[in-house]
């Protein structure tokens, strides 16, 4: 286990070599507080503890949980017996883990797998906005090309946008067109990100709610900061760079006065085409776990709104269903990518899922962050007939997700793959070859 938000004192001597921060605990280490009088000692031992919203616990639970403390040991996880590298990401901020951390703890899980030489699936119950959700980003091409380095599986969610409202999408042709989106009250920042081709210009104007007016310069490469009324709305146009052709438009707003908030009520964003060979542009508002509900576009698109890196290539993107109604969670991240690839992979249970909690015991948590780890479990055991126990020593990669497409069971009566359900419901059984 790596501790990536560890303090300089619990790091001292803990580590792990070719990092610069954080400590490192080993199987023994962590064996050893598990076995302590009491739960004071094992935190002395390994003083690692999920005391945020649980949710690192609750997917380690339906992963790999062995269900101790449920009766016959009822809510165990789908791979109870798997061993598990696990990072505790660090903090980019007072919320948020950031992807130079994701990066980093899939890099320190994929060097311990190759050290160890044992077959690895990767859970990445992560996501945000952050990007032109085309697979082409350095954060997401980073994780494409883990596709053949080793024996590997990354499964990812999908995100819990599909009815966000943070979405939006126009085609641009020769006449003006406007976007509307609303601010709730209390938010202390925001951001929104447009992504063109970057053949295309436009004009843009920005109005607040209270109908104040600002055109936007085109100034690649460095941002410039305007005042509307009591905001500073900070806008940048980015360059080309050497992933992708799209261009992003990224604005965002901080109030000028300190324990202030963005103001609130409808925003307008104005498009006036001059050059325009494609058309197509979409926005993005942060993720649900970044702004308030009532934050979003008043004419939202919800298909394209699986978050980064799910967007990715060559990995196993998860939505989420009910398994009770067998009907796709409304919350669930849709496909397909910017870029138009078939996404996501498939579904898994997503909705009232009962799985540990920090500190002990069991409850329902709900999500695609909940759906994924379904899917890596099952890519565990498959990896585990094929190469552990010597039924096929290439399962692994795209092979594993060949195989889980092959044996996925659709719903909804919907022709499959669609943007909801990708190529259905997981089903183990069904998906290792006979």
């Amino acid at each position: 286990m790596w501790d990536q938000s560890a303090d300089e004192a619990q790091s001292e001597g803990r580590t792990p070599a070719g990092y610069s921060f954080g400590a490192q605990y080993s199987m023994q280490d962590i064996n050893g507080a598990l076995q302590a009088e009491d739960r004071a000692e094992g935190e002395r031992l390994v003083p690692v503890t999920d005391r945020g919203s649980g949710h690192g616990t609750a997917v380690a639970g339906v992963s790999a949980g062995n269900g101790a403390g449920s009766a016959g040991n009822r809510y165990r996880g789908v791979a109870p017996e798997s061993e598990l590298i696990v990072v505790k990401l660090g903090r980019s901020d007072a919320d948020f883990a950031g992807t130079t951390e994701v990066l980093e703890g899939i890099d320190y899980v994929m060097r311990k797998a190759i050290e160890l030489q044992r077959p690895i699936a990767i859970n990445l119950s992560f996501g945000n906005n952050n990007g032109a959700h085309d697979g082409k980003s350095l954060f997401e091409n980073y994780i494409s090309e883990l596709n053949g380095v080793w024996k590997n599986v990354v499964v990812i969610a999908s995100g819990n946008e599909g009815d966000a409202r943070h979405h939006a999408r126009l085609q641009l042709g020769r006449t003006e067109e406007t976007v509307s989106f609303a601010v709730g009250d209390s938010e202390r920042s925001m951001t929104l990100q447009i992504w063109k081709q970057y053949v295309d210009e436009f004009e843009i104007n920005l109005e607040s709610p209270s109908g104040r007016t600002i055109s936007v310069v085109r100034e690649e490469g460095s941002g410039i900061a305007y005042n509307i009324g009591s905001d500073k709305v900070l806008i940048y146009f980015g360059s080309p760079n050497p992933y992708t052709i799209a261009q992003e438009i990224y604005i965002e707003w901080i109030p000028r006065r300190a324990g202030d908030f963005v103001e609130s009520g409808i925003w307008k964003l104005r498009f006036m085409p001059q050059d325009i060979r494609d058309g197509e542009v979409n926005l993005w508002l942060p993720t649900i776990e970044a702004v308030g509900l009532s934050t979003g576009f008043l004419s939202p698109e919800p298909d394209t709104t699986l978050t980064i890196p799910s967007t990715a290539e060559d990995v196993i993107t998860v939505g989420a269903y009910s398994s009770e109604s067998g009907s796709i969670a409304s919350f669930s991240g849709r496909g397909n990518t910017a870029d138009r690839r078939n996404m996501p992979t498939i579904v898994a249970p997503g909705v009232g899922v009962i799985t540990a909690l920090p500190g002990g015991g069991y409850g329902p948590r709900t999500g695609t962050s909940i759906a994924a780890p379904f899917v890596t479990g099952s890519a565990a055991l498959m990896m585990e007939w094929g190469i552990v126990k010597g039924n096929d020593p290439y399962l692994y990669g795209e092979k594993v997700k060949a195989y889980l497409i092959k044996g996925a069971r659709p719903l909804s009566g919907e022709p499959v793959p669609s943007k909801r359900q990708g190529w259905g419901a997981l089903c183990l059984r069904d998906s290792i070859p006979q």
